[in-house]
């Protein structure tokens, strides 16, 4: 064990603030080590926080299983990631560490070869037959292997349609050599019934995890110690846990995923939040002027669900919506079906929903109605559903077809609206006009995140959001917003809040 060790802390750190200066192998770290590859132990476990060096830990053994002291001549070291792409990050740590104990020598092809491409990334080590391998976690790329050594990076973010089949070809590899280690390393799952989650509690022969408890302050410094014990020796980590723990007071959007990734308190394939709190929301509740012109947000929906067009005033910060269901089947029946009780009906009465259509909403009435209360707007956004009929309307109410954005709903277009909309309200430059039906649909409207932090607003039953879910005001308030978030700066007269 101490030659491993030795082995982990004679390698050079190749980039950050530590480039250049021998492995730091931190106490926590060398734990893990000494638990993972002790006599006995065939399958390890590992959950920490992102940032704490794992990646490079990862690498390390990775290295160590080609040129040190895991080496075993003729077998295979595994590299598996939710996707190839993810799995080259480690595959080129491992590559750096060889390239800097080894210098020009790793380009002799008689003493190594390396394949590096869009399709394979492995090393193998001609003197002792050694290799290492990336993959994917696609379990056809794991049949016909025989590993010494399987290194499982991230389980939580493999796809769930392939994750459990992946495990089980992995752990039948591991079968063939009866000295194969299985090594799972990453954040907790928020699912106790993943198949890490089993392995860090209980299921593996060791597990080591780092967490902060559920029910502790999450804005405290010894908190973020319990999830990230390389706190108190990479200072760039502490600044980033500070910024994000800033950010994640005032907005729900990345309080999910600072929960889930500097917590480790459970992290999914999409990170679930909602889209501003609304004790936020109804604190920037107002009335301003409309002046300087407004922008649209459309966003157009089926015969089940809403229509919304939302106006948005960026000099004055005025954001008011109106949203229309088709006149089939009545307002009672569908709030009844929807189980939202009168809803529909009182904001009907307020007049902040229309009918419009027979079983679909006529795209050229809303669009009418809406030209005759806020007026024609300047610049106008929507998504890309019922395009046509939106340029058929738009044509026939004489708005011209050139200051139409489309915008994608994914997590390009999607997440970016979504962070302007956060940021412009919480900078208070936005100021809703009290409304019922606004403010239901942002306590409806929920988002979901990558593992990056990127939030879009979830669709259908993404993230778990109810398939009849009423946030359509909240999604043409976002797109009018963040469209003007995008036009050149404007004169704005709005009140700050203090929020941001």
């Amino acid at each position: 064990m101490n030659t491993l060790i030795e082995y982990l802390e004679g390698l050079t750190i190749i980039q950050g603030r530590l480039a250049g200066q021998p492995f730091p192998l931190f106490p926590w770290e060398r734990r893990f080590v000494n638990g993972a590859f002790r006599s006995g132990v065939s399958e390890a476990a590992l959950s920490v926080g992102r940032g704490n060096g794992k990646t490079t830990l990862v690498a390390g053994l990775g290295a160590a299983a080609v040129d040190g002291p895991l080496a075993v001549p003729r077998a295979e070291t595994l590299l598996v990631a939710s996707s190839f792409e993810q799995g080259r990050i480690s595959f080129e740590h491992i590559l750096a560490f060889l390239r800097e104990r080894h210098g020009a020598e790793l380009d002799n092809k008689s003493k190594w070869r390396i394949w590096d491409t869009a399709q394979q990334a492995r090393i193998s080590n001609r003197s002792n037959g050694a290799t290492v391998r990336c993959l994917g976690s696609d379990p056809r790329r794991a049949h016909g292997a025989a590993p010494s050594l399987i290194l499982l990076d991230e389980p939580a973010q493999w796809p769930d349609t392939s994750s459990d089949r992946m495990l089980a070809a992995l752990r039948t590899a591991a079968g063939k050599q009866p000295t194969c280690r299985l090594i799972a390393l990453g954040t907790l799952p928020a699912d106790k019934e993943h198949w890490f989650s089993k392995m860090l509690f209980g299921g593996a022969d060791y597990s080591q995890v780092h967490a902060a408890g559920k029910e502790a302050p999450k804005f405290q410094a010894r908190t973020w110690h319990k999830a990230n014990p390389s706190l108190r020796y990479l200072p760039d980590l502490l600044d980033a846990i500070r910024r994000e723990s800033a950010k994640a007071k005032r907005d729900p959007a990345v309080l999910a995923s600072f929960e889930a990734l500097r917590l480790n308190l459970g992290t999914t394939d999409t990170l679930r939040s909602v889209l501003l709190g609304l004790d936020t929301w109804l604190a920037i509740e107002g009335e301003a002027p409309r002046e300087g012109g407004c922008v649209w947000g459309i966003d157009l929906g089926t015969s089940a669900a809403q229509s919304a067009i939302a106006a948005f005033w960026p000099d004055t910060g005025r954001l008011e919506c109106m949203a229309a269901f088709p006149t089939e089947p009545t307002l009672e029946e569908r709030g009844l079906r929807d189980g939202v009780g009168k809803l529909y009906d009182s904001c009907y009465r307020r007049g902040e929903l229309i009918q419009v259509g027979g079983a679909a909403v006529s795209v050229i009435e809303l669009v009418q109605a809406a030209q005759e209360r806020y007026g024609a707007p300047f610049a106008l956004a929507s998504d890309r559903w019922r395009e046509a009929e939106l340029r058929d309307a738009l044509k026939g109410a004489g708005l011209p077809l050139a200051k139409l954005e489309l915008r994608g709903q994914g997590f390009r277009d999607g997440a970016e609206d979504v962070r302007a909309f956060v940021r412009w309200c919480l900078e208070g430059k936005v100021t809703p006009l009290p409304s019922m039906l606004l403010t239901s649909a942002v306590g409806e409207a929920r988002t979901v995140a990558d593992q990056a932090g990127n939030a879009k607003l979830a669709k259908g039953v993404e993230g778990g959001r109810r398939l009849r879910a009423r946030d359509d005001a909240a999604a043409a308030g976002i797109l009018a917003v963040a469209l003007a978030s995008r036009q050149p700066k404007r004169r704005h007269v709005g009140r700050s809040l203090g929020l941001a």
